[in-house]
């Protein structure tokens, strides 16, 4: 088997292709403690993909892998991945007293909302829906990502999608095929929308005006899912697009830079 070395940044996401000149039935790998899936790209090839948390510490990590022939003989390999420091910037933000500090009923609604979206994210499709490149979901500029918040002067987590400012109504595209996995009115993210592109890769939509579609839809690739807004905890209107691959957060800008075949 065969595997290049890479190096990435925090917050990037690779395609690892993996080539055997003995026949694979199936590969398996694991990444910074992350199960991996490979899936199968041409006759004894696989690829898969490999995420790196925008807050993984710079080093070097190795992703290991096992695969299986025919008979169950298994092979292994294992790659090395260089992560470098990404200079997040730091960014400071004013919001007015209630949204920056929400009150106990508020906090008690944060609670459900984020244990709704918790299970909503352990039930990844078991196979893929994308096809080719990724698409923006809206034309612009992407800014924020990883920048580490200060809001009203108290530091807090950081910014874990990409903003990009448009003018409310503006249709918001699927970058990809996949399927609905949750959408509602959240305390910090407004109008939203959680998109399944298969296998743990999950898309966020946030702080839309408007819904376009429904939990459990099958949606395809540049389809008008919702329209730019300012809904939630939002400053004015953006489109906050933000990506997860089995819970890793990564920067949706290195996800488009990817051909998924």
């Amino acid at each position: 088997m065969s595997l290049t070395d890479s190096v990435v940044v925090q917050g990037a996401i690779i395609r690892v292709d993996l080539s055997s000149a003995a026949a694979l039935d199936t590969a398996t790998g694991t990444f910074m403690k992350i199960s991996l899936p490979f899936i199968r790209s041409g006759e004894g090839s696989f690829y898969t993909l490999a995420g790196v948390d925008l807050d993984a510490r710079p080093g070097i990590y190795t992703l290991q892998v096992k695969a299986l022939g025919p008979g169950g003989k298994s092979e292994t390999a294992a790659l090395k991945v260089k992560v470098r420091d990404a200079s997040f910037p730091r960014q400071k933000l004013t919001l007015p007293p209630a949204q920056a500090f929400p009150d106990s009923a508020a906090q008690a609604r944060i609670e459900r909302e984020d244990q709704l979206r918790n299970r909503s994210w352990s039930r990844w499709a078991p196979g893929v829906f994308w096809s080719g490149s990724f698409i923006a979901p809206i034309e612009g500029e992407m800014e924020r990502f990883g920048s580490r918040r200060v809001i009203n002067g108290v530091p807090r987590s950081p910014h874990t999608g990409v903003d990009i400012s448009a003018e409310e109504g503006t249709p918001v595209l699927a970058p990809q095929a996949g399927t609905v996995l949750l959408t509602g009115d959240f305390f910090f993210t407004g109008n939203s929308i959680y998109l399944d592109h298969g296998l743990g890769l999950i898309g966020m939509f946030f702080h839309l005006s408007r819904i376009d579609v429904a939990a459990g839809q099958i949606v395809e690739k540049g389809q008008v899912i919702g329209a730019v807004g300012q809904t939630g905890r939002a400053t004015g209107p953006h489109l906050h697009w933000g990506v997860r691959w089995r819970n890793t957060r990564i920067n949706p800008q290195s996800l488009l830079e990817l051909k998924l075949d």
